[in-house]
């Protein structure tokens, strides 16, 4: 029974040493590139994001697109002018009788050319016309709402990924701080071994708390490489640049927000209750266009015409003359034709109004939860500050108890790993109060 025991004994202390090895490896990774990192300010890095960001770059470039098509469709109101010409060469002109039964060589000219400038202006069109500049004009409204709801969904994605960095970066300040404890406890501890006063298995586990710390460090570099490169193609930087946010205390909110005013301010700010109700018009605007067809169409013409030789009887020469007119066309077939079409835009009109009325519902949603969040971290910031001061203090009563030898060495390690916790989880409370601020003002279309 004594020599398993023993056996059992060993073997938790050669895990011990085995995972000690295998974290001190991977921890011993470089991290000299946080030193070299660029530091960056939050208004500085929303800029740049405006400037070189390319999805907003192709949303502004629809938008171009968008204003051209407005353009194309106001041309529809220009006359129409058309320039046509021709030339042929007549060659061994003979007339038949009968079915080709006897030929005739017939004195014509081998020469025959014709010219004419025909203009069309368009008077009536039953309103199409119009109507179809006012829907391109919709479709161009509704692109300048994508590229503001692309800006905004780029500043909040840089915004949420600063300070995320930013959260890395104070975590392994505290996280560095630690190792430094732990170092200075090690050496105590060697020398506390070797006097018997304490057991090799504790300084096994003080060296397996501080390699944890060192893969803890390591992790949170390689997360900072990481979002930094994603930060990189926000901003539009070369995807190797390390970033290192500069955050100030002044940075944390202290707005106190209230969840009506901020529902009525995003029903007045949100891109996509007025993308909706763009969709609206268009949909009205496609139920005029259909209607259109109903009524005819009135078209005003000029030509002017040359002819060489004039087709006329006992009289070839150049015929020259100019006409002007009116022309009407009118498609009698679509008064039964057209049912269906209006049938399907009145559906359009009332799914777009239902679709007005979804965006609503996913804005207070969104407002709500965003709401929510923002109070739920200013009291976390309350619970973790009250945290730190209680981990704090036991530390200092079980370090004086283990430095006077009435505390074991797993006590002291057990209170500095939950003053760590509360320290980091203090950290993030602040900068989770930040992110969320931002994620409300984002919300309320303020972002």
């Amino acid at each position: 029974m004594c020599y398993w025991q023993l056996r059992v004994s060993n073997l938790k202390h050669l895990t011990l040493v085995l995972l000690c090895c295998y974290n001190f490896i991977f921890a011993q990774q470089d991290t000299s590139s946080l030193a070299s990192a660029k530091k960056i300010r939050l208004d500085e890095a929303i800029l740049l994001g405006i400037k070189n960001n390319r999805q907003l770059k192709l949303a502004n470039t629809d938008l171009a697109i968008a204003n051209e098509n407005v353009g194309q469709a106001k041309i529809a109101k220009a006359p129409r002018i058309s320039l046509n010409g021709g030339y042929n060469y007549i060659g061994d002109p003979k007339l038949y009788e009968g079915f080709y039964a006897r030929n005739v060589t017939v004195d014509y000219y081998d020469h025959q050319a014709f010219a004419n400038i025909i203009s069309s202006l368009p008077i009536y069109a039953g309103n199409a016309i119009n109507t179809r500049i006012n829907q391109q004009e919709l479709i161009s409204q509704m692109q300048e709402s994508a590229v503001r709801m692309t800006e905004a969904d780029v500043k909040n994605a840089i915004t949420e990924q600063y300070f995320t960095l930013e959260k890395l970066y104070r975590q392994i300040e505290v996280t560095k701080q630690n190792i430094i404890n732990t170092d200075i406890r090690i050496n105590q501890l060697k020398s506390r071994v070797k006097n018997g006063q304490n057991l090799t298995s504790d300084l096994l586990r003080t060296e397996l708390q501080q390699s944890n710390f060192k893969v803890s460090v390591f992790r949170s570099t390689n997360t900072i490489q990481l979002i930094s490169n994603y930060l990189d193609i926000l901003i539009g930087f070369p995807t190797n640049t390390i970033l290192k946010p500069e955050v100030t205390e002044s940075m944390i909110p202290t707005e106190n927000m209230n969840l009506q005013e901020s529902l009525e301010e995003a029903f007045q700010n949100r891109e996509e209750i007025k993308r909706a109700s763009i969709r609206i018009k268009l949909s009205e605007s496609s139920l005029s266009l259909t209607k259109s067809g109903f009524k005819p169409n009135l078209n005003a013409n000029l030509i002017l015409n040359t002819e060489y030789p004039a087709q006329w009887p006992n009289y070839v020469n150049i015929l020259n003359y100019w006409a002007a007119g009116l022309s009407l066309n009118w498609d009698i077939s679509s008064f039964y034709n057209l049912k269906h079409r209006i049938n399907g835009d009145k559906l359009e009109i009332d799914k777009s109004n239902i679709a007005l009325e979804v965006t609503k519902d996913q804005i207070t949603t969104e407002v709500k939860n965003a709401f929510v969040r923002y109070a739920e971290s200013k009291e976390n910031i309350k619970t973790y500050k009250k945290d730190v001061e209680l981990s704090m203090s036991n530390y200092k009563i079980v370090k004086s108890r283990y430095d006077n030898d009435f505390a074991l060495i797993s006590e002291i390690v057990d209170a500095e790993l939950q003053l760590n916790n509360s320290r980091i989880s203090l950290v993030n409370a602040n900068l989770d109060l930040i992110i969320q601020y931002y994620s409300l003002q984002y919300a309320m279309g303020k972002l």
